[in-house]
């Protein structure tokens, strides 16, 4: 297989229009098997039961946050066939507090780092003591725009909104980023339970198992049938219901090392050439086929896990979810509770004297219960009653752990607005500094964010731009530049707009001493202001495009050039009232048929 069919894969192109295209019957002959299949395939599955192994206590852990907050993000078995998926999952679930307040959690990051309604990054260069010419800056500019197009006109963003609410629940939410032919790329988020992940020696995420259903369908249109085993094509022959039969898919991205071969055989194995980064293998879990699905080298890593907080070499994360996973699991109690309080003050169980065995009895409004209450004896009453007073309590109590869990997944910060109690600021400058003081508490997901997923993100699809030549050549200038990525993170909004709001207080301020100067006949005090570098800061606090600016250099140029015309025009003013006094003696006559000019220039006409 050439390097250039290892560079790409058939689910590139998969649709159904191509799986219109796939015969009835599969290739004539047996299904051959690549010299190297057997020991790849032993060492996969090894590796996998390893990490199965790692992931155990996650697991564990996980189950326990999908049944209180999150239950449709989690697989605890990922099995084949099992026809239960219409289940209900959140019978645990009777306080949806949490749940919501993750929403709330996870919608606030979604807008705030990753929005699909405003830049939240900027392309630039990484050699900050270089100047941009106007070439290279509208070269970022026009990068920048395809990469947002691109991001937008795929699934990108709906991807992100679901990897934050995993991410806030269970502290982990890795995020693979494919070429596609119809949107460039294409995203794929894993649930837990189906993921497995290993660090590597920087202590980043480098390494991506994961086991998944799919149908036989399924499979031939992601992997062709030319590249299914022997098992997926006599399902695919038979047709009809077998098309619906599943099969557990594992999946492998991982550093492409060397293998060596096992038992006697021990040669080296090449799963991709060398010049791959990273190798990805697909193939049909537990079953010992002739052949993997498909295989295929990456240059760059083609996904990224996004993870809240990370402990030491730990390969998954922790997040607010587990934090409050306590109060969560007493709110359900106690909840539980105080439903049960209330059916036992409208409802109570009821005692019947003996006699009233085999008689009708109800409690229900405006029915009638005959009893015998002669003798003083009851006839019907509550075993026992309780008392409303322990209600309130409670409920206030139900109150404070409700309160614990917002503030847990940080509601109180994204509903600062709502929810602000108290003086109200007075003026931008007081309510930017409340909202970067609230911000702060979320400064290192932020930083982690943005070093582990959006930067590897952003790279990702500008090297598949580069590959399809979907960007325009670089200018001379920008040749074997690096770049770099500045975001724009609510964090880092909060941050900038209390910077604008310092400027812009700076400048109201110095006007208002240029205007006493003057009308004083002092020296300007504005005249320590670098106004052109002043405004080009403030501009780029504010996100403003550099498109909109001119560049230095052009700045310098139109400058010359009205400088130019100044002097011109200043050149035409000295000389016109020669050329007036001229006129007036041409148009002077003194006798002999000439002018008072002629006269002059003649030496004084012949006398």
């Amino acid at each position: 297989m050439s390097v250039e069919a290892i560079a790409s894969a058939y689910y590139e192109a998969m649709s159904p229009s191509l799986l219109a295209r796939e015969p009835a019957a599969g290739p004539v002959g047996e299904v051959t098997s690549g010299s190297d299949w057997e020991h790849i395939y032993l060492a996969l599955e090894s590796r996998m039961n390893a990490l199965r192994m790692w992931r155990v206590s996650w697991w564990q852990h996980w189950a326990s946050l999908a049944e209180n907050l999150l239950p449709k993000r989690y697989h605890w078995l990922v099995t084949a066939n099992v026809m239960n998926r219409g289940y209900p999952l959140n019978n645990h679930i009777v306080d949806s507090t949490a749940t919501l307040a993750m929403q709330v959690c996870a919608s606030g990051m979604w807008t705030g780092l990753t929005s699909p309604s405003r830049p939240w990054f900027k392309l630039g260069i990484a050699l900050p003591w270089v100047e941009l010419d106007a070439a290279g800056a509208a070269w970022l500019n026009d990068t920048e725009a395809r990469v947002y197009a691109v991001l937008g006109a795929g699934n990108f963003y709906n991807t992100m909104a679901q990897a934050f609410q995993d991410v806030a629940t269970f502290g982990t939410a890795p995020v693979i980023i494919y070429e596609d032919f119809e949107d460039v790329i294409r995203c794929y988020l894993p649930c837990s339970g189906e993921y497995y992940l290993a660090v590597g020696a920087r202590m980043s995420v480098d390494t991506l198992y994961r086991e998944f259903n799919m149908t036989v369908q399924n499979i031939v249109e992601m992997f062709g049938l030319d590249n299914c085993p022997r098992e997926i094509i006599q399902a695919w022959e038979t047709g009809g219901g077998s098309l619906e039969n599943e099969f557990v898919v594992a999946h492998a991205i991982e550093p492409n090392t060397a293998m060596l071969g096992r038992g006697m055989d021990k040669r080296e194995i090449r799963v991709v050439p060398g010049s791959f980064t990273y190798r990805e293998i697909y193939w049909l879990k537990g079953i010992k086929c002739e052949r993997e699905l498909s295989r295929r080298g990456f240059v760059e890593k083609p996904f990224f896990a996004a993870r809240w907080s990370v402990t030491s070499n730990d390969a998954y994360g922790r997040s607010p979810g587990m934090d409050c996973l306590g109060d969560t699991k007493q709110l359900q109690q106690e909840t539980r509770r105080k439903g049960e309080f209330i059916e036992k003050l409208v409802r109570p169980p009821m005692g019947a004297d003996a006699e009233m065995k085999n008689e009708p009895s109800s409690i229900l409004p405006g029915h009638v219960t005959y009893t015998n209450t002669a003798n003083s004896k009851k006839g019907f009453w509550p075993l026992f009653e309780v008392s409303p007073a322990a209600l309130p309590p409670m409920v206030e109590d139900i109150k404070e752990i409700q309160l614990r869990i917002e503030k847990c997944f940080f509601v109180d910060v994204f509903m600062a607005i709502s929810r602000m109690e108290g003086v109200q600021p007075r003026n931008e400058l007081e309510l930017t500094k409340r909202d970067l003081e609230r911000l702060q508490v979320l400064g290192p997901f932020v930083e982690l964010f943005e070093v582990e997923c959006a930067g590897p993100a952003i790279m990702r699809v500008l090297s598949i731009l580069e590959r399809r030549k979907m960007l325009r050549p670089r200018p001379r200038s920008m040749l074997d530049m690096p770049l770099k990525l500045e975001y724009m993170s609510m964090l880092k909004m909060a941050q900038r707009a209390s910077e604008t709001a310092n400027m812009e207080r700076t400048f109201a301020v110095a006007g208002s001493l240029s205007a006493a100067a003057k009308a004083a006949g002092v020296a300007d005090p504005i005249r320590v202001i670098n106004l052109d570098e002043s405004f080009r800061i403030y501009a780029d606090l504010l996100g403003f495009t550099a498109k909109g600016l001119y560049s230095v250099d052009q700045v310098a140029e139109h400058d010359q050039a009205r400088q130019a015309e100044m002097q011109k025009q200043q050149a035409m003013a000295a000389t016109t009232p020669a050329v007036d006094a001229a006129h007036t003696l041409s148009q002077t006559p003194v006798g002999g048929g000439q002018s008072a000019l002629s006269a002059m220039l003649s030496g004084g006409g012949g006398r």
